[in-house]
């Protein structure tokens, strides 16, 4: 019985502490797998991210390279312009001399070429005019191109440095959770054990406890029975006793009253004889006065 207790009670300690520890080593892998969600999470997430910046940094320098295009192209039409123009410029002067120093004809023939000559360089001016703007257009969507190009380069390579930390932080979690897997799942395993273990003991505990009950109440049946077998041989022997006296009374009773009615018999007897006698006597003497 003391064994069955200790056992017992032994049995519950071990149940509370591998609970404890089963609780503290589910806590910690919950802990870990989240770790793992979260950096399995981020490191797609990087990877979305990566590949969304490494679209828009392909379409920002294919922007850059369009427009730098554009930019050159602009650059060359601008010189050819100015070369066309100083062209013209020159002929201008020489239409200018002509129409001073030539003769009549010569000064007809160089007013229409100064005419000509005029509008085609403010065409040219124009023309200048026209791709310079543009070029300074050109060249601020290029430095805003270049400017933004920059920043996702940068971005790309901060997502870039935290991408080992993920992948080192994802690694260590998947190691943690082969640990601390198996072992929840062995802590469960011994208190499932501990548990089955402990409720063969408490039954066995109990069934004991149950047969010392029953014993406790067969024993104190027993001893009311004994009580009552000798509560009524007490009493018997009381009664047989009493009875004995009553009986021994009675007879003594009985034979003094029988003393009694002979005495009374023999008076009764006695008076009837004298009263006998008496009238006799009368009798003799009433004849003898006759």
């Amino acid at each position: 019985m003391a064994s069955l207790e200790t056992l017992t009670k032994s049995y519950k300690v071990k149940k509370i502490e591998v609970a404890k520890l089963r609780r503290k080593s589910e806590n910690n892998l919950k802990e870990v797998l989240s770790k793992k969600r979260r950096s399995s999470s981020g490191l797609a997430s990087l990877v979305r991210k990566n590949e969304f910046l490494a679209r828009q940094i392909g379409h920002v320098a294919q922007l850059l390279n369009q427009y730098m295009a554009q930019k050159e192209s602009i650059s060359r039409l601008k010189i050819a312009a100015e070369e066309r123009l100083r062209h013209e410029q020159d002929a201008q002067d020489s239409a200018k001399q002509q129409s001073e120093y030539g003769g009549p004809e010569e000064k007809a023939s160089a007013q229409e070429r100064l005419k000509f000559i005029d509008e085609k360089i403010l065409e040219l001016h124009a023309q200048l005019k026209e791709r310079e703007s543009a070029e300074t257009r050109l060249a601020k969507q290029i430095e805003s191109l270049q400017k933004e190009k920059t920043k996702l380069d940068s971005q790309l390579k901060k997502q870039a440095h935290a991408k080992p930390g993920l992948l080192e932080q994802l690694k260590s979690s998947e190691q943690a959770e082969l640990v601390l897997r198996p072992r929840v799942q062995s802590l469960i395993k011994r208190e499932a054990q501990t548990a089955k273990a402990l409720q063969s003991v408490e039954k066995r505990l109990e069934e004991v406890m149950a047969q010392r009950r029953k014993a406790a109440r067969n024993a104190k049946k027993k001893s009311r029975k004994s009580k009552r077998v000798k509560k009524r041989r007490a009493v018997k022997k009381k009664t047989k006793k009493s009875t004995g006296k009553k009986t021994r009374r009675a007879n003594t009773r009985t034979k003094k009253a029988k003393r009694k009615v002979a005495r009374k018999v023999v008076r009764r007897k006695t008076v009837k004889r004298k009263i006998t006698k008496r009238k006799a006597k009368a009798r003799r003497s009433k004849s003898k006065r006759r």
